[in-house]
């Protein structure tokens, strides 16, 4: 590995180390576990929320199966994050993290192959999730440019969310411990938005939390990129909400990383 990664710290082999780190945080994630949690569990929570709520809504003027896969979509960018973060906790303790940073590679090299296999895995829910909602009766109205927004925008919540539990990561050498505190806030987000229910569905003093929580505002967004008429009133304050949150989750993330070092 010390020779495919090179000798150099210069921006010309970035690339060159950013894809050996990939290639091997994807080698080391892609077991039968992983391929259940984003090949088939997907499926079953697509086809499962279907049979249990879909005629509900139905009877109620809701087309279920085009409201859902967008929210699993965002469930499954939790994931993405999630396995990423307790992955960060395993390198530290294992000390893959250590040999990293005393050879010579380039630093910026270990973050852009985490997240460009962080990249591989959410896009690769997108598709599973997309085409389980397809037989189900998804579709994307807009046509080919909001298909490919809807992709973009579930991946950019998916390395936002990456940065957050990154920085949590790197604050333990427990990768058991990292993910079951980030089930916590995952498990709190996803119920409390408008995930599964329309926000209106909720008690009136919660309905203005659900309908302005980040999680419900990306979803919607989503919703919104697979309709008829996408609507950029929608997407932007995902779009607004997603930056911000990325500039203070990446300096936790930097803060964590320094400390690590």
């Amino acid at each position: 590995m010390t020779a495919a990664i090179g000798t150099e710290h210069g921006i010309g082999n970035l690339v060159t180390q950013g894809s050996v780190l990939a290639g091997r945080n994807l080698r080391q994630r892609a077991n039968a576990e992983m391929l259940v949690v984003f090949g088939v569990f997907p499926v079953i929570f697509v086809f499962g929320f279907l049979l249990l709520f879909g005629r509900l809504f139905s009877e109620r003027g809701l087309d279920y199966a085009q409201f859902l896969p967008p929210a699993i979509v965002a469930q499954w960018m939790f994931t993405v994050a999630n396995t990423s973060g307790a992955a960060s906790a395993a390198d530290r303790a294992s000390g893959m993290l250590t040999r990293c940073l005393s050879m010579p590679v380039n630093r910026a090299a270990v973050v852009a192959g985490r997240l460009a296999s962080d990249a591989v895995w959410a896009v690769l829910a997108v598709v599973v999730i997309s085409a389980t909602g397809y037989l189900a009766g998804f579709r994307f109205h807009g046509g080919v440019p909001a298909a490919l927004g809807f992709v973009l925008l579930a991946l950019a919540f998916a390395l936002t969310l990456t940065a957050a539990t990154t920085a949590v990561g790197l604050s333990s050498t427990d990768p058991e411990a990292v993910a079951a505190t980030l089930n916590l806030p995952y498990l709190a987000l996803i119920m409390l938005s408008s995930a599964f229910v329309p926000a209106e569905a909720f008690p009136g003093w919660l309905e203005p939390v659900i309908r302005f929580s980040p999680v419900s505002v990306v979803i919607e967004a989503l919703r919104s990129l697979a309709s008829a008429t996408p609507s950029w009133g929608q997407v932007w304050p995902a779009v607004a909400w997603l930056a911000g949150l990325l500039v203070i989750f990446s300096w936790a993330a930097t803060r964590a990383f320094r400390r690590a070092r």
